[in-house]
Formats: C-alpha cells, sequence, structure tokens
C-alpha cells in the first residue's frame, strides 16, 4: 500500500515539476525585455526539455508556437520570417491535436497563420482570414474572458476589408470589452488608438495612448516595454496636432 502512495506522490511530482518548467518559461517571456537573447533561449531549453518527455504536451508545444512567432518577428527577410512562423503554425497544429481544449493552442495558430498571411502579402491574408478568426473565436469559446483573442478578433475586424467580413464598430467593441477585462493589457489601448486614428478621430485616440503610458503594471512586461510603449510614443508623436 505504501509502494502504491509513493508512485502516486512520485507522478504528482512529476507533473508538478512540469508545470514549474513552463511556469519559468512564461517568466521569461514576460521578462524577456531585461535580456532578450538569454530569456528566450531560457524559453526554448525549457520548453524542449518538456517536450523531450512528451512530445504531445500541449502546454509546451503552444509556449513553442509562441515562441517561434517572436523569432519570426525578429528576422528582417521574408524567407526567415516565414519559415519561423510556419515553424510556429507547426507547433500550435500539434498543441490543438494534443489538447483542443486549451484556448492558447488555437490563440497562437491563428497568431500564425496572419503573420504568414500578412508576411507573404494581402491575397494570401484575405485567403487564410476565415481561419484565423475561427482560431480566435474558438480560443475565445473556451475562454470567454480571454484578452488575446478578443484583441485578435479586433484587428482582424480592422484589417480585414468590409467585402470580406470586416467591421470596425466590432474591432471596437472587442477592444473596449477587452479594456475592461484586462485594464493593464497595454497593447489593446494602442489598437484602440489605431482604429480611431483610421477614424481620424485623434482626440480619442490620443486619450487612448496615454492610458497606455499611464499602466504602471503590465499585463505583459516584456511587450509593454519592447512594443507598446515605444509604439504609444510613436503614434502620439505622429497625431500631434491634428
Amino acid at each position: 500500500m505504501k509502494r502504491v502512495v509513493l508512485c502516486g506522490l512520485l507522478i504528482v511530482v512529476a507533473l508538478w515539476a512540469l508545470d514549474a518548467r513552463l511556469s519559468k518559461a512564461d517568466n521569461y517571456y514576460q521578462n524577456r525585455h531585461k535580456d532578450y537573447k538569454g530569456y528566450t533561449d531560457q524559453i526554448y531549453n525549457l520548453c524542449k526539455e518538456v517536450l523531450s518527455e512528451n512530445a504531445n504536451d500541449a502546454e509546451a508545444l503552444w509556449r513553442m508556437a509562441r515562441l517561434y512567432c517572436l523569432y519570426g518577428d525578429d528576422k528582417t527577410s521574408k524567407q526567415d520570417k516565414l519559415s519561423r512562423y510556419e515553424t510556429a503554425r507547426g507547433y500550435a497544429q500539434k498543441a490543438k491535436a494534443a489538447n483542443a481544449a486549451v484556448p492558447e493552442t488555437h490563440f497562437w495558430h491563428g497568431v500564425a497563420l496572419g503573420r504568414i498571411g500578412q508576411t507573404k502579402g494581402v491575397l494570401n491574408s484575405l485567403s487564410m482570414a476565415p481561419g484565423i478568426k475561427a482560431d480566435f473565436e474558438k480560443a475565445l469559446s473556451l475562454d470567454p474572458k480571454f484578452t488575446p483573442a478578443m484583441d485578435g478578433l479586433a484587428i482582424w475586424y480592422l484589417e480585414v476589408p468590409g467585402f470580406a467580413g470586416g467591421d470596425i464598430n466590432k474591432s471596437v467593441e472587442y477592444l473596449k470589452k477587452g479594456i475592461a477585462i484586462e485594464p493593464s493589457y497595454s497593447l489593446l489601448y494602442v489598437d484602440l488608438a489605431k482604429v480611431y486614428i483610421k477614424q481620424k478621430n485623434y482626440s480619442a485616440a490620443r486619450e487612448q495612448l496615454k492610458r497606455c503610458l499611464a499602466v504602471t503594471n503590465p499585463y505583459n512586461p516584456a511587450d509593454f516595454y519592447l512594443d507598446d510603449k515605444p509604439d504609444a510614443q510613436k503614434l502620439l508623436a505622429e497625431i500631434e496636432g491634428k
């Protein structure tokens, strides 16, 4: 009897260890602005370690998809970007197959598809649009408070032409809903400002950009310091006097 109990405890410890490694990878991801190369290398190593023990670990797989989206963003050549984004899509597909009940598996598959479409050009983006939308919607159906999927859908409705389903009002709706749920998610303010700029509502855009810059405890610190804060400052400068 003691042996059975001991085996059970070992299994629990093993599962906890997997979760701990992936939690550590998340911490590196959220703080990669402090040591970008070192932290992204750590994310890769931690996720690969988990996958070496279980190649179908959905949680590790979608984190690899997220990482390869970063790798693609960092590249300058079209081919290098596409190579990384395709790898990201592959990891996300495996993650969905391993556990389709995890919202992030669908979300990062949609992100990877979107990056591939954007890199290939407008026509490819349009052909991939239904799949991207379906991924974001699926993620949100699994977790109605999953704000990254709300932002993804907002950008989808903003960038897709009206004849293909785009709707700027729905974009605003998703972004406002996301902000209400997670007011520290700085990207939402930047994207809402972009919507207002497209509508030439510059005063509303300035308000959102200032709200972004006023965030003191960002949902994702690395995204805030590396992207959202600089983007907000740049956009404020661009619309100054308008």
